[in-house]
């Protein structure tokens, strides 16, 4: 491999760029503790506007349930005032009903003054600690988002450095065209885009290769080109083993063992050589070009 300067230009890249990308992570998963506490200030904020309504009303309705109760006590003074000035049985009577009737109707309005008016204080109360509530996430959201941004501000400057030092590793060796689909690469396939080819078996995804195709692959490395895997598309190179190791990873001695059944049929389906060129275009797909 150290003979192929595009090949090892790229190794050197796929380093860089696995640094990158996990860098690139971190940016779209670090503001999520900040959404976690703007989310629970959201929360408590709706929870502090129910809370001031329900005591608004709670108010309003005392107040209500207080002129009533003092219309309810003049009354019952008044019937209390006739009562003076009755002359028979038949207009004490109905004036008594009456007087009974107003005092039972002014100690309910009482009653339910008093305990709205408690309402009204307990709320009161309640609503002023979700205030403090309120205040308290309002800080730690600020606390959260300066936080952040400062981590982010480090991280973007580390992102921006990671890009200069790859435009300076590719130069004019890697085309920009074979950056941009190697850096597709590298993401998609989890920070691994090159990878040796050990006998007939790519490295990358375990997958015994046409022997032609390894023959193929020797000689356009030897050119200085680079080839494709045909089933996981990752950039592959030829890594010569000692006689012995490469043993295992030669497709009639993996048949003779009876192993790698699944390579084996995948192998037998295509037989034809897979010409220097051969990518996988779906790679482009789902990503920006850097």
């Amino acid at each position: 491999m150290a003979d192929n300067e595009k090949l090892e230009c790229l190794r050197r890249l796929q380093e860089v760029l696995q640094e990158k990308f996990a860098l690139e992570q971190q940016v779209e998963s670090l503001p999520a503790d900040l959404r976690k506490e703007e989310a629970a200030l959201k929360a408590t904020e709706r929870e502090y506007e129910d809370l001031r309504t329900l005591s608004e009303d709670t108010v309003s309705e005392a107040k209500s349930l207080s002129i009533r109760y003092e219309d309810a006590f003049q009354l019952r003074t008044g019937y209390e005032k006739q009562m003076e000035f009755l002359s028979t049985q038949r207009e004490y009577e109905a004036l008594s009903k009456q007087l009974e009737d107003a005092k039972v109707q002014e100690q309910t309005l009482l009653k339910q003054r008093n305990s709205k008016n408690k309402e009204a204080e307990r709320l009161k109360a309640e609503l002023a600690a979700k205030e403090g509530e309120v205040e308290a996430q309002k800080t730690k959201v600020e606390e959260e988002r300066s936080k952040v941004d400062t981590e982010l501000s480090g991280i973007q400057e580390k992102i921006a450095e990671l890009d200069a030092r790859c435009l300076e590793i590719k130069g004019s060796t890697v085309s920009d065209e074979l950056y941009s689909k190697f850096c597709n690469i590298v993401r998609k396939k989890s920070g691994v885009g090159i990878v040796p080819v050990h006998g007939q078996v790519c490295m990358g995804c375990d997958r015994v290769l046409p022997v032609q195709f390894v023959i193929d692959l020797r000689l356009t490395q030897e050119k200085n080109e680079i080839d494709y895997c045909p089933y996981c598309s990752r950039i592959i190179w030829y890594e010569p083993l000692d006689p012995e190791t490469e043993k295992n990873y030669i497709f009639e001695q993996l048949e003779s063992k009876g192993t790698g059944s699944e390579s084996k049929a995948a192998a037998a389906e295509d037989k034809s050589v897979q010409d220097s060129d051969s990518y996988d275009e779906s790679m482009d797909t789902g990503f920006e070009d850097f």
